[in-house]
């Protein structure tokens, strides 16, 4: 019942933007270039600052205990922590603002840490175990063959549409028997098997934070398995990030709830922001009815 109710909620939506805005200006053509990408990430830096973590975490918190918790932003770290050793080197693509890497870093002195993203790290508390690489992370040419123990992606993946490219140079730097922690979205089934108004929703959702069109559970495994990789743990937390997107639902209702403001600002204010109120907007009934799930992979070489 709760996920028909759900999905019933991600159609009104889906109806009443479409009143006061033309979503399509937000779905057509290519999103996710890596320029949009940079830019997207500049353009939100303050939204993700003020209404996701101060801290700078920029991965949706896991609550299991089923209320949100700004202490649950540490668990998906803590788990890459778990396979981390003393005199370990440790990859982390896509690290934003820096803040898993050096959570990380800190706990961990007597390892090494590398870190690659399109932009610069700019912290002035950066460890002497971290450094970092700026640049596309699905090219690690800078990085040996079997030198690497550990690496990890919160949410990053997602945004690039030649994943296996990507998965091919982890597992080619990763040690034997390395490796590779992975946080991301996941469709519950193949996008084409959804009917129109969740495929919209599917692809404002995708399309407006910067990231390829988001794939199915199993196209995920399969690009994995492609790579080389054996999977060894695959847990859907989709229940456990509720909390979180709950929150995220409400503030994004304050503007979309009202039809001249959310106008008014999605003519003032650049596409790139105003998107990811569609995103927070959208996002909890997408994970509620099952449409969107969040996931964790762990994966061996």
């Amino acid at each position: 019942m709760n996920r028909r109710y759900s999905l019933y909620q991600l159609h009104f939506k889906i109806d009443e933007m479409g009143r006061f805005l033309n979503l399509d200006k937000y779905i057509d053509g290519e999103k996710n270039s890596l320029q949009e990408i940079k830019s997207y990430f500049k353009v939100n830096k303050w939204a993700y600052r003020h209404f996701h973590s101060q801290d700078g975490f920029m991965h949706f918190r896991i609550s299991r205990n089923g209320a949100f918790s700004d202490e649950d932003v540490y668990y998906q770290p803590d788990t890459v922590a778990t396979y981390i050793k003393d005199g370990d080197t440790v990859l982390e693509l896509g690290f934003g603002n820096g803040s898993n890497l050096l959570y990380l870093a800190h706990s961990f002195p007597k390892a090494t840490f590398i870190g690659k993203d399109l932009q610069r790290l700019e912290r002035k508390d950066v460890p002497s175990n971290v450094s970092t690489i700026e640049g596309d992370y699905s090219d690690l040419s800078q990085i040996a063959d079997g030198s690497i123990d550990v690496a990890f992606a919160f949410e990053t993946v997602v945004h690039n549409t030649d994943k296996e490219k990507i998965y091919r140079e982890v597992y080619r730097v990763l040690k034997p028997g390395g490796v590779m922690i992975v946080y991301d979205y996941a469709l519950s089934a193949a996008f084409d098997t959804f009917d129109a108004h969740t495929q919209k929703a599917i692809a404002l959702i995708s399309k407006g934070c910067a990231s390829a069109m988001i794939e199915s559970l199993d196209e995920l495994n399969r690009h994995y398995t492609n790579s080389g990789f054996k999977i060894e743990g695959n847990t859907d937390f989709s229940d456990e990030t509720l909390p979180d997107l709950r929150r995220l639902e409400r503030k994004g209702a304050k503007i979309m709830t009202r039809p001249w403001a959310a106008r008014l600002m999605f003519n003032l204010l650049p596409e790139q922001f105003v998107t990811n109120i569609i995103v927070g907007y959208l996002g909890y009934d997408s994970c509620k009815s099952g449409v969107i799930t969040y996931q964790e992979w762990i994966l061996r070489k």
